[in-house]
């Protein structure tokens, strides 16, 4: 099978979306198939064409602003080449959705849109701008209203999403994500913990990942100072990138006013330097105000951390092990829930199996569907 998968952002650029794109299109190269992505070079690697077997990534050279418009626009002649070579056409949401549909269209090729989450009315609520808003809203409704053959959703909270903005159930399929589980760690717990100068009777609370408006890093480190008045053991240690700029000022600033030792800022790092850190920690917190999916959840989870995570989104389908569920834009609600965990007064959810292997299958299945075929994988 011909595959042409059509993302504004691919690896080596990090990142949940950018993991789990990666994992899926290894996937079905390893079972034979060929695959194109075509991608934006903005993240950090230059435009062009590179070969590897099976597989084709055609990266995009888009300008420094408007960078999601610019590869749209600029994709489309690769994303019609791309679209003619192959026999189904898959855009990943949101840039990757309007030069899918446009090539699959032009070509007469089966159309999937993969959407990793739908915010629809909610807007308005994430996004503190009206105007911006609204121009988001406006822009979801119009890609994922796109007359797709099929869509995928990663969780059932991101299917229902998808229906609560009018798309038809029955073009709508959950393949849940594979697995997610950081790298083997090469510096001691004890040695982190000692450079961060957390001490071994100290609570060591994580949270990492990007600044985005439904990420809800602010309302943690609004928590903070409650946690710590209540459990002088506490420590909190931010791995961030800031991806949203607005919020990345306003989280500097309220971290600077934070007594010095009880919270710690950590730029980003690669993923062996995040592992060290998952285990250096006591509890992973999750703060989010929506999830697709959450692989840094099920990151967790699988290092045996104690979850401190939103009820938000899917991350009730992810979560497992040892666990606190709280309300998602409350500190109040993130504080309770942390000084549980520091308590051991948590939840416990048997291990949840995701598997890669499972899902590439599903994906497979849905494409030989639409193409007509029993609707099952088929053979290479």
């Amino acid at each position: 099978m011909r595959i042409c998968l059509i993302a504004e952002s691919y690896p080596p650029a990090l990142g949940g979306v950018e993991f789990a794109l990666q994992q899926l299109v290894e996937g079905f190269v390893a079972r034979g198939h060929q695959v194109r992505v075509i991608a934006a070079s903005w993240e950090g690697h230059a435009p062009g064409v590179e070969t590897r077997g099976s597989l084709t990534i055609e990266r995009i050279r888009t300008l420094f602003f408007l960078k999601r418009f610019w590869f749209i626009l600029f994709s489309i002649p690769g994303v019609v080449r791309g679209a003619r070579w192959a026999e189904v056409v898959m855009g990943s949401t949101f840039a990757g959705g309007p030069p899918a549909f446009l090539g699959g269209w032009l070509a007469g090729r089966k159309k999937v849109l993969l959407v990793h989450e739908v915010y629809g009315k909610r807007w308005f609520r994430f996004e503190p701008n009206v105007v911006r808003a609204l121009f988001y809203a406006i822009t979801e409704w119009i890609i994922v209203r796109l007359p797709f053959d099929g869509y995928v959703a990663p969780s059932q909270y991101t299917k229902d999403s998808l229906c609560s903005v009018g798309v038809p159930e029955r073009k709508i399929t959950v393949i849940h994500h594979g697995d997610s589980k950081l790298p083997a760690v090469t510096v001691s717990r004890e040695e982190l913990r000692k450079k961060l100068g957390i001490g071994t009777d100290d609570f060591m609370f994580l949270a990492y990942g990007r600044t985005g408006v439904t990420k809800g890093i602010e309302y943690l480190v609004e928590a903070i100072p409650q946690v710590s008045a209540k459990a002088s053991k506490a420590k909190f240690v931010l791995v961030l990138s800031g991806y949203d700029r607005r919020i990345w000022q306003n989280l500097q600033l309220a971290i600077g006013v934070i007594p010095s030792g009880i919270c710690t800022f950590v730029p980003p790092v690669p993923r062996d330097g995040l592992a060290a850190y998952v285990a250096a920690a006591d509890s992973v917190v999750v703060p989010s105000l929506s999830e697709g999916f959450g692989f840094s959840a099920l990151e967790a989870c699988n290092a045996g951390k104690i979850v401190v995570a939103t009820d938000a989104g899917s991350l009730p389908e992810v979560v497992f092990g040892n666990h606190v569920f709280v309300k998602a834009g409350s500190a109040d609600a993130i504080a309770e829930g942390c000084i549980k965990a520091i308590n051991g007064q948590v939840d416990v959810t048997p291990v949840k199996n995701f598997s890669w292997e499972k899902a590439v299958g599903e994906y497979l299945g849905l494409y030989d569907g639409l193409l007509g075929g029993s609707g099952t994988e088929p053979k290479p």
